[in-house]
C-alpha cells in the first residue's frame, strides 16, 4: 500500500512539474489581433497586456512590432483590417518601464495637443469613405477565404481591394504572387508591382525592392 502510495505522488509530482515547464513555452506563443471597428492601441494593449509588465512596455512592444499599422506613426490611428502581432512576454519586459514611459509620452506629445496630454482617451477611427470601406470589407473577406483554402476566392477580394487603393491589400498580393500558391502561380512582375503600390500607400515592405522601369 506504501508503495502505490508513493508512486501516485510520484505521478503528480511529475504532472505539475510538466505543467510548470509547459506553461511558460504557452506564454512565448505567437499571438494576434485583427484590428476592428472601435479599436485603438490602448484597447488593443489592454487586452493583450501579459501579467509582470507595465501597460506602457506593453504598448511600445505592440508599436514597435507593427509600426506599418499606424499611419505616420501616429499611436491613435490604427488601420481597419490590420492584423497586428502580438510581442511574447519576454519581448515586452526587455523593454525598460522607465524608457518605455519616456518613449510613450513622447509619442502622444507628437499626435496630440500638449492640453491633452494629461489624459487621452483611446482614440475613435475617422470615418472611412464608402469606397474605402468597401475595400476594407473585400480584404477582410479575401482573409477569410484565405483561411478557408479558397485561394482563387482570395485572390478576386484582394485584387478588388488593392485595385480600390487598399495598401494591405496590395502588400498581400505582392506576397502571393511573390510566393505563389497552389492556384496562382509566381509572377515576379506582379509581385514588384504590388508591393511598391503599397509602399506608396505608407505600408512597410520587408524585403528590398528592385528599381521599376517604364518603358
Amino acid at each position: 500500500m506504501n508503495a502505490r502510495r508513493a508512486l501516485a505522488a510520484s505521478l503528480l509530482a511529475g504532472t505539475a512539474v510538466a505543467a510548470c515547464i509547459a506553461s511558460p513555452a504557452l506564454a512565448q506563443s505567437t499571438a494576434s489581433h485583427e484590428v476592428r471597428r472601435g479599436d485603438s492601441l490602448f484597447g488593443v494593449t489592454r487586452k493583450t497586456k501579459h501579467d509582470g509588465v507595465s501597460r506602457n512596455q506593453m504598448l511600445l512592444a505592440i508599436w514597435r512590432a507593427n509600426q506599418g499599422a499606424f499611419p505616420g506613426g501616429n499611436i491613435n490611428l490604427l488601420e481597419v483590417g490590420t492584423v497586428l502581432n502580438i510581442p511574447s512576454r519576454d519581448a515586452v519586459a526587455a523593454i525598460e518601464s522607465t524608457e518605455a514611459d519616456r518613449l510613450v509620452r513622447e509619442m502622444l506629445a507628437k499626435s496630440a495637443p500638449p492640453a491633452q496630454m494629461a489624459a487621452i482617451p483611446p482614440a475613435k477611427p475617422a470615418a472611412v469613405p464608402p469606397a474605402r470601406e468597401q475595400a476594407v470589407r473585400r480584404y477582410q473577406e479575401g482573409l477569410t477565404l484565405e483561411r478557408r483554402g479558397d485561394n482563387k476566392g482570395a485572390l478576386t477580394a484582394f485584387l478588388e481591394a488593392g485595385e480600390a487603393g487598399y495598401g494591405l491589400a496590395q502588400r498581400r498580393l505582392g506576397q502571393i504572387y511573390d510566393s505563389g500558391n497552389p492556384d496562382v502561380p509566381r509572377d515576379f512582375q506582379a509581385s514588384v508591382k504590388w508591393y511598391q503600390k503599397a509602399r506608396e500607400q505608407g505600408v512597410e515592405i520587408d524585403k528590398p525592392l528592385p528599381r521599376m522601369t517604364t518603358k
